[in-house]
């Protein structure tokens, strides 16, 4: 979660880096969202923007990404923003990361696009999200092995757990002590304690490295009977509403 001071400094930081165009939703992502947050940790803001019409509809095509990552007022922000078509064309080829900055339970900005946005997000649930999760979830994997950290082998567990969660219950969840408990990983609870007592990048020992890494396999193979079992439709089910919420707000 974000203390009251946390919230007004990120305010402050969108309203000084601000996107180019209008800022539709911005959610916290990263240690704050997953559970596991250190007093080293970064702020991970992640959101949409929507351009200008003129922009869009004339020759020179607007930037689909605004990327900041800056000191600020002594913490360092993280923020990316896409063009609302850019992020609602990804939302419906299974991009969780965009998934993932929809319903995060922390937002910064309060209005109806939002809530139109999350809505059209959860009715977004389908498996074509797999790929995005166990393709996150490798990526992590290898990273780890060059340089074992307690913070790595987290996001290991949270992307993979995640994926599960979506496929197996139709609904996102990213706080990894929740889904550790959900899932049958409760050793993970020491692994969130290590990090959030300040360990954010430090390295694991090789004994607690091989005892969290032997449960890998375990992941993969529940990602595949999560897959195998699941209810939600292949495909994305509502992109033409999406299409037609954007149509609909660019002629606003």
């Amino acid at each position: 979660m974000l203390t009251p001071d946390e919230r007004a400094r990120a305010l402050r930081f969108l309203h000084a880096r601000a996107p180019p165009g209008a800022l539709l939703q911005c959610g916290v992502t990263g240690a704050h969202a997953y559970g596991f947050l250190s007093p080293d940790s970064d702020v991970d803001l992640k959101g949409l923007h929507l351009a200008p019409t003129e922009q869009v509809l004339g020759l020179d095509a607007p930037r689909e990404t605004h990327d900041v990552l800056v000191d600020f007022e002594g913490v360092e922000h993280d923020l990316t923003t896409h063009e609302a078509g850019k992020a609602l064309g990804l939302l419906a080829r299974g991009n969780g990361n965009v998934l993932e900055r929809l319903l995060s339970p922390l937002q910064l900005v309060e209005s109806d696009d939002v809530e139109t946005l999350r809505e059209l997000a959860r009715g977004a649930a389908s498996t074509r999200f797999v790929a995005h999760y166990r393709g996150f979830f490798g990526g992590v994997q290898r990273e780890h092995a060059r340089a074992p950290k307690v913070k790595s082998m987290l996001y290991a567990y949270r992307v993979a757990l995640t994926g599960v969660h979506l496929l197996t219950m139709g609904e996102l969840e990213m706080d990894l002590p929740a889904l550790a408990d959900r899932h049958g990983f409760p050793e993970l609870h020491e692994l969130v304690a290590r990090k959030r007592s300040g360990e954010e990048k430090g390295a694991l020992d090789p004994e607690s490295d091989e005892r969290f890494r032997a449960r890998w396999p375990e992941l993969e193979a529940a990602l595949d009977r999560a897959l195998s079992e699941s209810t939600l439709p292949p495909e994305v089910p509502n992109r033409d509403a999406m299409s037609a919420w954007l149509v609909a707000r660019r002629m606003r």
